[in-house]
Formats: C-alpha cells, structure tokens, sequence
C-alpha cells in the first residue's frame, strides 16, 4: 500500500484527488493539506510513500517546494492546471506531471508507476494492478509473456490467462521494467526471458509467433545477445 499525501490549494482539486484515490486499491490518501508548511511538518514526522503536489500555490510554489524536499527522496506527482511548467518539474525529476482537469485513467497510470518503482526499490517481485472490466486483477510481471495492443485496449498474455485493460500500449510502456521488457512492433511488447526464437521478422514468444518491426529489431537483437 502507498501512503499518500495532496497538497493544493484548492479544496474542489483536493476532493477529486480524494475520490481517484479511493478507487485505487495500492494507495491510500492519508492526508490533505492547503498549504505547504503543514505539508512540510507532516512529512518530516509521518510516513509518506508519494506526494501529489500543486504548483502554483501562495506561500510556496510546488516547485520550490519540491526542491525542498528533495533531500527526503519522496516520488512526486505534480498536479496543475498550467503545462509551461512541465519541463522545469521534469527536471525536478518528479515522476509524473498531471494536467487538470485530470482524467482517472492518467492518475491511474502515475500511481502504477509509483507502486512499481517502490516494488523495484525494494527488490520485492514487480507487479501492476489494471482494470479488467470492473474488476482489479494483480499482473505479476515476472509471469507476462507478451503485451498486444489493439487501439487504446490492452491484452496481457500470460502462460495460463489474458488479461485485457484500456490503457495504451504507450502508458503501460512507462510502467514496465526495461531490462525485462522492449517493444517489437508498434502493437507489441515482449518479455525478453519468454523469447524462444528470434527470426528475420517475427518472434517466437511461448507458443504465439510475434511480428517484428525492422525498426526494433536491432534493439531487440542488442538486447538478447548482448552485444
């Protein structure tokens, strides 16, 4: 479970923030705040896993704020309604940028970044949580062998199930390991430890044979053979 904290000086940004996390089930909101010297308080005496954090705020920008903090190395999502300050929040290597208002799928997309970079930074075993129909099913991705894209609907292909989701290859790209994982086609992702088989324009991957894009495959090849 992620301890989270929202900082924004708006109570109505706040409550939709709220709402989204309570319909995460790996993150928990523990606490709100309208200003950051609250915020600052409760982060130097509580746990706290991940901060979404607004920018322009009146008695401290997110963005000083973040750099602030720094030293504490909390992930931080910034949430604003202004895009020009995208590149200087990257550059505070925040690990999302939200724009509002801000759709459920995308804020859905950040916290699985978030769950996988604490999962990674505890060597515990990766995995993601998507939503199949109405349901929450846990992908552990030591047990995915390959990922088809079919327009902004997700198939996981495991050894015993498939999974489907809406979400774009593009975003679950974002959220996967890249030593375990490359693109072989637009439509595809694969395992690398699941590759049987590697051919002048496909791929073998279990028992499903993958087209591969000339585009990818010197990157795939780098990959599996180490050169």
């Amino acid at each position: 479970m992620l301890r989270a904290i929202a900082i924004d000086d708006e109570p109505a940004a706040l409550d939709v923030l709220s709402r989204y996390a309570d319909k995460v089930p790996f993150v928990e909101l523990t606490h709100t705040f309208l200003n950051t010297t609250d915020a600052l308080t409760h982060l130097h005496t509580q746990r706290v896993d991940l901060i979404f954090l607004d920018i322009r705020m009146p008695d401290l920008t997110g963005t000083d704020f973040a750099r602030l903090v720094a030293p504490l190395r909390k992930p931080i999502i910034f949430t604003t309604a202004y895009a020009d300050y995208a590149l200087e929040g990257f550059a505070l290597n925040a690990l999302d940028y939200l724009l509002k208002p801000i759709d459920f799928s995308r804020f859905l997309h950040s916290c699985n970044r978030a769950y996988t970079q604490q999962q990674l930074q505890q060597g515990e075993p990766s995995s993601i949580f998507v939503k199949d129909g109405y349901d929450w099913v846990r992908v552990n991705l030591s047990d995915v062998l390959y990922i088809h894209s079919d327009t902004n609907l997700l198939f996981i292909y495991e050894q015993s199930r498939q999974v489907s989701t809406r979400m774009t290859l593009t975003e679950m790209m974002a959220m996967l390991p890249t030593d375990q994982f490359v693109r072989v086609h637009k439509s595809y992702v694969v395992a690398l430890r699941a590759v049987r088989k590697l051919e002048r324009h496909q791929v073998t991957v279990g028992q499903a044979t993958i087209p591969l894009a000339s585009s990818y495959r010197q990157s795939l090849e780098q990959r599996l053979l180490r050169k």
